[in-house]
């Protein structure tokens, strides 16, 4: 069930925070509520420390160029699926005036009442949907309004590989593999196994990116589709996790796990620690699916590794070029008036040629804006050019729905109860569309009701 966000919801799911607050005779109005300073506009991110100077260049950048205007921007965790100290703010009445969300999330956390919406203010704006890329943009809406402008488009993912294992192993280094065929030919040719089974080096650990990160990744690759987007029949999509050829994908990976044993891959991908000593960077693994973020780790780990860069492979029936979008977007919480000044700088941050530069060239996050000047150094670069080929090809996201993240965490189980415990590809992933189809229809009605009693 669907639980929005409300103080009486928060109470109850946050107890603690109820003791916490036990001597005042409402816990709430222990928590001041000063009113907006018109002058300072307060931002919440969830990035780490090295990414802080960017973050101040951008704020120092707005602030030049809007005077009289002055940015408060702190850290907030965000796991992908949740924001704890968002949800309390919220409840609280004492939330941000705009907040980073993660594009997965905008379905669900629209769902909840946990955002505000933004259609008058985007209409007025002058902007449209396709001055974004399309689909960062849908997963900007929800029931046909705007609740999140996009900010970053995620290229999911470069495929690469070390020239110099592919010369080794006697393989051509610039025909990297194109079909899935080519790739179980090459991997053959680039693994190599001692006596006792244990990898000495590896072609390729196709699992690599989480569970449900991998599975979107082949489920796309394969010509497949997790989802059906939303239509009149069935306004939150369609659960499609046993779409048969998601089915191959991930049959495709029980048999690699099979043949080299999931459990020694895994330990050979993670018996090192710190990234330098990955065995891509270390040139004990010949391929991966590379994220445009560690393009700079790339450069910084292996800076003589002769590397190609490419899309990834794909069967003859399935989709090449391929790929899909993630990204960050800029909302504001439901408990705050959307105000004006809060919107001018989201306007500015995804769309501004400053703002967008300053986010690809010093954050390394292509811009959602695909209208952005800097796109025209992106598709010069020779790494980055790849990457933009994925992006401006992509068609997919991860799912629009509002049980997002029940959804990745049931598509991450079914991967390790395929790979690890055996079960039936084709049999774990009906259970996934059972199981999230189940979820979704009581958001559903849950949604109904809740319409229902505003409505009164």
């Amino acid at each position: 069930m669907v639980t929005f966000v409300t103080r009486d919801s928060l109470l109850r799911k946050f107890k603690w925070w109820v003791v916490g607050a036990a001597l005042c005779v409402t816990p709430l109005a222990c928590i001041p509520q000063p009113k907006p300073d018109p002058h300072v506009i307060t931002i919440w991110q969830p990035f780490d420390a090295t990414l802080q100077p960017a973050l101040d260049h951008l704020v120092a950048a707005y602030e030049r160029s809007h005077p009289g205007i002055r940015i408060h921007m702190s850290f907030a965790s965000n796991d992908l699926t949740s924001s704890q100290k968002l949800f309390l703010a919220i409840a609280g009445g004492v939330g941000p005036d705009v907040t980073f969300v993660d594009g997965q999330q905008l379905s669900e956390w629209a769902a909840r009442g946990a955002l505000a919406d933004l259609t008058d203010s985007f209409r007025a704006s002058g902007l449209k949907g396709g001055d974004f890329w399309g689909p960062r943009w849908r997963e900007s809406t929800f029931r046909g309004h705007v609740y999140a402008i996009p900010w970053g488009a995620d290229p999911n993912f470069a495929f690469v590989w070390n020239k110099d294992m592919f010369r080794k192993a006697g393989l051509d280094p610039e025909k990297p593999p194109r079909t899935i065929d080519d790739l179980d030919r090459m991997v053959d040719k680039l693994t190599v196994v001692d006596k006792q089974g244990n990898i000495g080096t590896l072609g390729i650990n196709p699992w690599e990116w989480t569970g449900a990160n991998s599975m979107f990744t082949w489920g796309y690759a394969f010509g497949g589709n997790l989802y059906k987007e939303p239509d009149e029949t069935h306004p939150l999509g369609t659960v499609t996790a046993d779409d048969p050829k998601v089915v191959k994908a991930l049959e495709w990976m029980a048999k690699f796990g099979r043949k080299y044993d999931v459990r020694k891959v895994n330990s050979f991908s993670t018996q090192v620690v710190g990234v330098g000593n990955d065995p891509f960077f270390a040139g004990k693994a010949a391929m991966r699916l590379l994220h445009v973020s560690q393009i700079k780790t790339l450069h910084q780990y292996a800076p003589t590794m002769d590397i190609g860069i490419g899309l990834i492979p794909a069967p003859l029936d399935g989709e090449y070029p391929n790929g899909w979008i993630g990204g960050w977007s800029l909302a504001v919480p439901r408990n705050r008036r959307v105000r004006p000044e809060a919107f001018e700088f989201i306007k500015w941050m995804c769309t501004s040629e400053e703002a967008t530069t300053i986010e690809a060239i010093e954050m390394e996050q292509f811009p959602a804006y695909a209208k952005s000047p800097v796109f025209a150094r992106l598709r010069e670069d020779p790494v980055r050019g790849v990457f933009y080929r994925i992006l401006a090809n992509a068609k997919h996201v991860r799912t629009l729905m509002p049980v997002q993240g029940y959804y990745m965490e049931r598509i991450g189980r079914a991967m390790d109860e395929v790979l690890y415990g055996g079960d039936s590809p084709r049999e774990a992933l009906a259970r996934v569309t059972a199981d999230v189809s189940k979820r979704l229809k009581s958001v559903s009605d849950d949604l109904a009701q809740h319409a229902g009693r505003d409505s009164k």
